[in-house]
């Protein structure tokens, strides 16, 4: 004879309660059928591609640093062009995840991750490839998509140059005009690279530096198109450093056939921090009897001025 239970409605409310607080204790979901995506920006533009000119390409690939309940794990997750990321990531449980992004593709150990940045840096390739990007870390509930924030974690230095005091009749191209970042192998071109853990009185995540033993004077790159109201624009990427009073930071020749004019040479008026994610604008214009230098300080990448001042040189 067939068996049927009959509930009560309160004894059965009292099974599914049951039964789903069980369901979500264990939290568990079959592998491979839910995937983490992400959307990501940089830090001073709504573009796309991760490298100096802020915007991703759609071919870049970050690691992801995902904490959940079985522990840290680096994943691979590559860009779409549209700042939308996938990668191989799936969750397992319903719980929370902690993730950070790091560009390019480097997983960061407890001591930290060596960096350096080139001495050449005139060419796009050799420019960009210094640039360090981390996102801050963001806590996330399950299947949801979190937009990432990242943050350029080196230092940019820029030297806009007017040929004010130049004779027109002299015909210099800033292609005439070469330029050296620390001359004399001044500056410190390595450094070990903390993730950041909090953000900044600002907001900003942005991570710690210890420098390293290599030094070198950087050739900058020299942007297609120069700053308002100048005659050509460089820049370079430098490791987070200290720069003391007294270093010759600028040193720079135009010529134009065997026309020699200058060296012409900035000296640090005062000891400097090179902070990361900050940028430090030179402002020059050339004179025949030397160069009259403006020094600022952006606190944000490609965005605000802060500190200006003016130096005179003799």
């Amino acid at each position: 004879m067939k068996r049927h239970t009959l509930y009560t409605f309160p004894a059965l409310a009292l099974l599914l309660a049951a039964t789903a607080c069980t369901q979500d204790d264990a939290g568990t979901l079959p592998d491979g059928t839910q995937p983490l995506t992400l959307t990501a920006a940089i830090e001073g533009s709504a573009d796309t591609r991760a490298t100096v000119d802020n915007r991703w390409n759609g071919d870049e690939t970050i690691a992801l640093q995902v904490t959940d309940g079985d522990g840290t794990e680096w994943y691979e997750y590559k860009t779409d062009g549209e700042g939308k990321l996938s990668g191989n990531y799936y969750w397992t449980k319903q719980g929370p995840i902690t993730v950070q992004g790091l560009y390019p593709n480097i997983t960061v150990e407890n001591n930290g991750l060596t960096w350096s940045v080139e001495e050449d840096q005139s060419s796009d390739e050799d420019y960009q490839s210094g640039d360090l990007l981390c996102s801050e870390s963001k806590t996330v509930g399950f299947a949801q998509t979190p937009a990432l924030t990242f943050y350029h974690q080196t230092a940019k230095v820029v030297v806009n140059i007017k040929r004010d005091g130049l004779p027109e009749s002299i015909g210099v191209t800033p292609g005439d005009i070469y330029l050296t970042i620390g001359e004399g192998d001044i500056l410190t071109m390595d450094g070990t690279f903390t993730l950041p853990a909090s953000a900044d009185g600002d907001g900003r995540w942005l991570g710690t530096w210890t420098t390293g033993a290599t030094k070198g004077s950087i050739s900058p790159h020299l942007a297609s198109t120069p700053a308002t109201g100048y005659f050509a624009t460089y820049e370079a990427l430098v490791i987070p450093q200290n720069v003391t009073a007294g270093t010759r930071l600028l040193a720079f020749t135009a010529k134009k056939g065997t026309t020699v004019y200058g060296p012409f040479y900035y000296t640090l008026q005062k000891d400097a921090e090179w902070k990361p994610g900050h940028v430090y604008t030179c402002d020059i214009t050339i004179f025949h009897y030397g160069l009259d230098v403006q020094v600022s300080e952006s606190p944000k990448w490609n965005t605000g001025t802060g500190g200006e001042g003016s130096i005179a040189l003799p």
